[in-house]
C-alpha cells in the first residue's frame, strides 16, 4: 500500500509527464504570445486567488515597513534618550513578553473561534498603533516618569499585538498555497527591505535635523498613518480557497492543550526544542544593542539609521536572491545554516570599538537574517496542520515570548555583572547552538511538509 508521501510524489510525476507532452509544450510556448496580444488589446487575465492575495500581502508589507523602519526601530533608542537605566531598557522587551505569555493561549482560543480573522487582525493593529502614536508626547510627564510609562504602555499593547500575530500568521498560511508560500514570504520581506531602506534614510536625517521631542512625536504618529494603510490593504484579501474546517469553532487552547499538542506532534516538538534554544540566543543581547550603540560607542541617530539602512539594503538583495532559488527543496533544507551565521551579528558588534566599526555587524545581519526569517516562518507552517494552526501559532508564540521575557534580563545582568561585550558574545554563541539544534533534530532540514502530503 502506497504511503501519502508516495502518492504525493506520484502526483508530481504525473504533472511532470503532462508538462512534457508535445501538445503541452506547444501550448506553453504560445501562452506568452497570447498574453502579449491580450495586453495590447487591453485584456488582462483575471488573477487567481493566490496571485491576488500575494499582491495584497506585498501591499500590506509596504505600509508595515514604513512603521517598522521608523517608530518601531527607534522605540528603544527613544527610551535611552529619555535617560532610562539599563534594567528598564531590558524590561522594554521582557515585560511585553511576560504579558504575552499570560495571554497568548487565551488569545489563541479567541482567534480559533473567530470567523473573520481579517477583522480581528485589523482591530488589533489599530489598537496597537493608536497607543504607539502617543509615545512621543510622554516627554511632557514629570521628570523621570516618562521612561516607566513608556515601558508600561509597550507592555500593555502586547495583548493586541499577540492577537494580531496569531490572526495574521493564520491568514498568511491560508492566503497562498504551500508550494507558493516560501517564494511569497521571501518577496514580501524583500518589499519590506526596499521600503525600509528609503524610510530609514529619511528617518535618520529627520531625527538629527528636527529638534527633540518634535522629531520623535512626528515619527510615532506616522506609524499610526502607516497602520491605517496596512488595515485598508488587508481588507482586500480573499480567503475563498479556505477549506470549511480550516478555522475551527472551538475554544480549547490552554496550557494542557499546548503540551498535548506538542506531545502528539513529534515534528512540532523537535521544532519547539530547537527554536527555544535559538530564540534564547536571539533575545539575550536584544536590549543591549541600543545601549551599546548609544552609550558605549556614542552613535548619533543619523549614524544608527545609516547602519540600519546598510543592513536593509543587503537584506533586500539576499531576499531577492532567495526568492529565485527557494523553489528548490535543497535550498530550503539548508537555510538552518543562516541561524548559525546570525551569531556573527552580536559577536562582531562586541568587537567594535568605534561607531564606524558597527558596519561589520550591520553587514553580517543583512546577509544572514533573511534566511533565518524565512526558515523559521516556513518551518512553523511545515510542522503545523492547517485546521489547528491558530493553536500551533499560539503555542509557538507562548514559548517564543518565554525566551523574550527571560533572555533580555539575563543579558542586562551579564552586561552589568561582567561586561556588555561578554554578554553580546554569549548571545552569539547560544544563537549558533540553536542553529545546530535544528540540524541535529532534523527540523526543516529533510522532513516533508504535512500540507504538501495532504
Amino acid at each position: 500500500m502506497s504511503s501519502p508521501v508516495d502518492v504525493a510524489r506520484e502526483g508530481v510525476l504525473d504533472e511532470t509527464r503532462q508538462s512534457a507532452s508535445p501538445l503541452r509544450r506547444g501550448r506553453d510556448l504560445l501562452l506568452p504570445l497570447k498574453r502579449l496580444v491580450d495586453r495590447g488589446r487591453g485584456i488582462r487575465p483575471p488573477l487567481t486567488d493566490d496571485e491576488h492575495n500575494e499582491r495584497v500581502l506585498y501591499g500590506e508589507m509596504f505600509f508595515q515597513a514604513i512603521a517598522g523602519a521608523g517608530a518601531l526601530s527607534f522605540t528603544s533608542i527613544f527610551l535611552v534618550r529619555l535617560g532610562a537605566p539599563n534594567y528598564l531598557v531590558g524590561l522594554l522587551s521582557s515585560l511585553p513578553a511576560l504579558l504575552i505569555i499570560l495571554t497568548v493561549l487565551p488569545n489563541g482560543a479567541f482567534v480559533q473561534r473567530q470567523k473573520d480573522l481579517v477583522k480581528v487582525a485589523n482591530l488589533s493593529r489599530l489598537t496597537f498603533r493608536l497607543v504607539v502614536a502617543t509615545f512621543g508626547f510622554l516627554v511632557y510627564l514629570p521628570a523621570g516618569l516618562a521612561p516607566f510609562v513608556l515601558v508600561a504602555a509597550q507592555s500593555l499593547i502586547a495583548v493586541p499585538s499577540s492577537v494580531l500575530e496569531i490572526a495574521h500568521s493564520t491568514i498568511v498560511g491560508q492566503a497562498t498555497s504551500p508550494r507558493r508560500r516560501p517564494a511569497m514570504l521571501s518577496t514580501r520581506m524583500a518589499v519590506h527591505g526596499v521600503v525600509a531602506v528609503a524610510v530609514g534614510l529619511l528617518v535618520g536625517q529627520w531625527l538629527d535635523r528636527v529638534p527633540f521631542p518634535l522629531n520623535y512625536q512626528v515619527l510615532f504618529v506616522s506609524a499610526l498613518v502607516a497602520g491605517v494603510g496596512s488595515i485598508l490593504t488587508l481588507r482586500r484579501i480573499r480567503l475563498s480557497r479556505l477549506r470549511p474546517n480550516a478555522v475551527v469553532m472551538r475554544s480549547r487552547a490552554g496550557i494542557r492543550e499546548m503540551f498535548s499538542l506538542i506531545n502528539r506532534t513529534p515534528l512540532f516538538r523537535r521544532y519547539t526544542i530547537a527554536s527555544f534554544i535559538y530564540r534564547l540566543g536571539l533575545q539575550l543581547p536584544m536590549a543591549l544593542f541600543a545601549i551599546y550603540r548609544v552609550r558605549t560607542l556614542g552613535s548619533s541617530d543619523a549614524w544608527i539609521a545609516i547602519l540600519l539602512t546598510v543592513e536593509r539594503i543587503i537584506s533586500v538583495v539576499v531576499y531577492m536572491l532567495l526568492s529565485r532559488v527557494l523553489t528548490r527543496p535543497g535550498i530550503r533544507s539548508r537555510l538552518w545554516i543562516s541561524c548559525v551565521a546570525t551569531a556573527l551579528f552580536p559577536v562582531t558588534m562586541a568587537l567594535a570599538r568605534t561607531p564606524e566599526q558597527l558596519l561589520i555587524s550591520a553587514v553580517a545581519s543583512g546577509l544572514f537574517s533573511p534566511g533565518m526569517d524565512i526558515f523559521l516562518s516556513n518551518t512553523l507552517f511545515q510542522v503545523s496542520t492547517e485546521e489547528d494552526r491558530p493553536t500551533f501559532v499560539a503555542a509557538n508564540s507562548f514559548l517564543a515570548n518565554l525566551t523574550s521575557f527571560v533572555a533580555p534580563m539575563i543579558g542586562t545582568l551579564l552586561a552589568d555583572g561582567i561586561s556588555i561585550h561578554a554578554a553580546l558574545i554569549v548571545g552569539g554563541v547560544v544563537r549558533a547552538l540553536g542553529g545546530v539544534a535544528f540540524w541535529r533534530l532534523k527540523v526543516g532540514v529533510d522532513e516533508p511538509s504535512a500540507e504538501a502530503v495532504d
